[in-house]
């Protein structure tokens, strides 16, 4: 009777034994999980602040050309305007002037707006939310856009006045051979 009673005492001890290396082994796969997962996340936040970056300057880049575009016109318009000046000293061109120099003013600002941004992307690339640091950034290119579409939309306005004041000007080739 003594061998049946020592086999089972024998057999619950394994039985724990085997329980607490399971639970050491789960706990063990848990945390080298548990690492790999932080070890990705990190991988991919690292790789979202990079896309984000390069967003960024593509857009810098864009905004930038478009705003030397703008700029090269509104010297041209500047110069057309003096021009007209000279040749007739009649035309009263100050409300022209005044639009653009508002152009000119908006451009100033959205070029400060520009520079503003870069020096922000900055500290929003090191933030440990990429996400909300992309929607801060799309929300700056967003303003700027919109400026740069206001001064457009004035320049678009100052030509078409420009227009209006030589009319009377000159005569078209059609008028001349009838």
């Amino acid at each position: 009777m003594a061998s049946p009673t020592i086999a089972v005492g024998q057999q619950t001890a394994t039985q724990g034994a085997g329980a607490n290396l399971k639970k050491t082994t789960g706990q063990e796969v848990k945390e080298g999980l548990e690492d790999k997962i932080a070890t990705i996340q990190a991988r991919l936040s690292l790789r979202k602040k990079e896309i984000i970056k390069i967003y960024f300057q593509a857009m810098t880049k864009r905004l930038e050309a478009a705003i030397n575009r703008l700029n090269k016109l509104i010297t041209r318009i500047e110069s057309r305007i003096t021009k007209i000046e000279t040749t007739n000293e009649d035309i009263n061109t100050k409300v022209i002037k005044k639009d653009v120099q508002k152009a000119k003013d908006k451009l100033l600002l959205t070029t400060n707006k520009l520079n503003e941004a870069k020096i922000k992307i900055d500290g929003l690339l090191e933030s440990n939310t990429p996400k909300e640091a992309f929607t801060e950034v799309r929300d700056i290119i967003k303003e700027i856009k919109q400026y740069l579409t206001d001064i457009h939309g004035i320049l678009v306005k100052v030509i078409g006045d420009i227009k209006g004041l030589r009319v009377g000007n000159t005569a078209t080739p059609s008028a001349e051979t009838e």
